[in-house]
């Protein structure tokens, strides 16, 4: 007897792993372009198309930092400190404030004011200082002052201070108080103050005028210019 061959299991066909399917790369969505807002010289009654603060009004109007009141914008007005401290203020983002000690340190900061956080903030950040218990809330911002604000703002900021001009050739310049010099230096040397051009016996010069008022025309240009200069 032949017992029958006994024949091998068959080897199992190995399972074929499916090809994993490919994930689509989703269309990246462009991002939209801003909608550029309406202009100046429609918003407001005072400013005509093609004066030489036009972009500088767009500009602060656009970012929300200045604005104005019953259609007018008021370009030749002059700013006070209250209203220079809480433009910096937004520009630097509105932080919430929690210490309103510069209402005890200034009998005239308010509380409850447009301008209370404002001040409040830029004194707490070493932004603001005043005189003999006062801020001058309402006092017109001389040129030099502004300078003095905006070189402290760019400080506690973070922003190049480095920038520095001999201003001296400019008419007024001795008009210059010691607090704002090395301020001054620095404004001239950013770009941010250049002077007003005026004919002295028939020659062009550029006037400091240091402690002349700022109107808000000017200081529509100087943000502009200064929020350029940072990128911002």
């Amino acid at each position: 007897y032949k017992p029958a061959a006994v024949e091998p299991d068959p080897t199992p066909t190995p399972e074929v792993t499916p090809t994993p399917e490919v994930t689509p790369t989703p269309e990246v969505t462009p991002t939209p372009e801003p909608t550029p807002g309406p202009e100046v010289c429609e918003v407001f009654t005072d400013i005509n198309h093609g004066v030489w603060y036009e972009t500088s009004v767009q500009y602060v109007y656009d970012n929300g930092l200045m604005s104005g009141n019953d259609g007018l914008f008021k370009p030749t007005e002059n700013v006070t400190r209250a209203q220079l401290v809480t433009t910096l203020y937004r520009l630097a983002g509105s932080p919430k404030v929690t210490d309103y000690s510069a209402c005890g340190v200034f009998s005239d900061v308010k509380e409850g004011k447009y301008y209370t956080d404002a001040v409040c903030w830029a004194f707490n950040v070493g932004v603001a200082t005043g005189n003999e218990g006062k801020f001058d809330t309402t006092g017109n911002l001389a040129r030099q002052q502004l300078a003095a604000f905006v070189f402290r703002f760019a400080g506690v900021m973070g922003y190049d201070t480095t920038a520095r001009e001999d201003y001296s050739s400019m008419l007024n310049a001795d008009q210059v108080s010691g607090y704002a010099k090395e301020a001054m230096q620095w404004a001239v040397g950013s770009g941010l103050i250049s002077g007003s051009q005026k004919t002295v016996n028939g020659v062009a010069v550029k006037d400091l005028n240091p402690k002349g008022n700022t109107t808000r025309a000017q200081l529509a240009t100087i943000l502009e210019r200064f929020c350029e200069a940072n990128d911002l």
